[in-house]
Parts: C-alpha cells; structure tokens; sequence
C-alpha cells in the first residue's frame, strides 16, 4: 500500500453524514483514515483490534472497557465494527448531547441488555474503567469498584429494587453533576 491513503467519496460521507454522525466531511475523512491504520482486515475491526486501539489511548488496562464498548458499537452483533459502526459510536460518545450520550451508557453499562443496570453489571464496568485508569486517584468513599457501584445506586437505585432503571439512570445522572462525573460522562 506505501503512503497512498484511501479517501471516501463524497457520497459515502454525505450517506454517514445522513446517518447520524456528527461531524464534518473533512473530520469523517481524517478519521477514516485514522480507522485504515487500526484495521488489519482493511474493512471492519475485530474485538482485538478494538482492544489494541484502547489500549494505545489510555495509561491502564483498557482491554475490559473495550470490550464493552465494542459490543455496543458493534451495532447489528456480527462480532465485527466496521467504519459506519465506528463513525456512529464514535460520533455517540464524543457529543454534547447528553439524553444521546446517556442512553449509549445505558445500553453498555446494562450488558445483558435486559433494559436495567444489576450490581454485578454497574461492578464488572466499574471494574473495567478503574483498571483503564490506575493514575487516578480516587476518593476513599469510592476507592474501589465496589464502594463506587454502592454510592451509585444509593444516588440512582431510587426505588430501591436492586436495579438501575433507564428512567432511574438518566434522572440520577442528570439531577446529579457528580454522578455523571462518576460515570465519566461529564461532558466537556
């Protein structure tokens, strides 16, 4: 291949653009062009390389969050994110729209995809990010994974029944600046 980038056409980014994505057809070039580099299979990335690509981003073990992150980019569940997928999620994650930013939350932090957050679910994903993110030092009151699936569901579990409900998620996220910081969804 040498140094020739591949470039979309101007009628595959105006159909991305039609889709949802956010960003501009410059940006969806760059970042296609950034996805090319990650892609060893040249159109879709494999769980692996979606894992090796967190893990070049952050300090700590990301393997576990990527996991969960591209299963809900992994949109139609082919074990395989190819670009329109990645642009999508990427889109998702990245915007200031916090109701769209929360509900993408929603949909990895519920992994069995049941439509409610469980203490084992909210525990595996605390697990996950505190393992992505061993630099940053944390309160004692939510030193551990543990101890922040608890202060979470004491903030969010509003009728107390053990489970995180999207309506009981996104009220204590949004009623609430600390806990949206706790989720890492604190938009910028």
């Amino acid at each position: 291949m040498g140094n020739k980038t591949s470039r979309l056409k101007p009628s595959a980014i105006q159909d991305l653009q039609k889709s949802g994505v956010d960003f501009s057809a410059d940006e969806i070039q760059e970042w296609y062009e950034e996805y090319q580099k990650s892609c060893r299979h040249g159109r879709f990335l494999t769980v692996k390389e979606f894992k090796d690509v967190y893990s070049k981003i952050f300090g700590g073990d990301a393997t576990a969050f990527a996991e969960h992150v591209f299963r809900t980019f992994d949109s139609d569940k082919n074990g395989k994110v190819d670009f329109k997928e990645f642009l999508i999620g990427l889109s998702v994650t990245s915007s200031s729209d916090v109701e769209k930013k929360l509900k993408w939350a929603f949909s990895m932090y519920d992994i069995d995809g049941n439509g409610s957050i469980d203490k084992k679910e909210m525990t595996s994903m605390m697990r996950a990010v505190y393992k992505m993110t061993p630099s940053i030092k944390k309160p004692d009151d939510v030193s551990t994974p543990e101890k922040m699936t608890r202060k979470l569901f004491e903030k969010m579990d509003a009728n107390g029944d053990g489970e995180i409900s999207w309506e009981e998620f996104y009220d204590g996220a949004t009623k609430d600046p600390l806990v949206l910081a706790m989720l890492q969804l604190n938009p910028d």
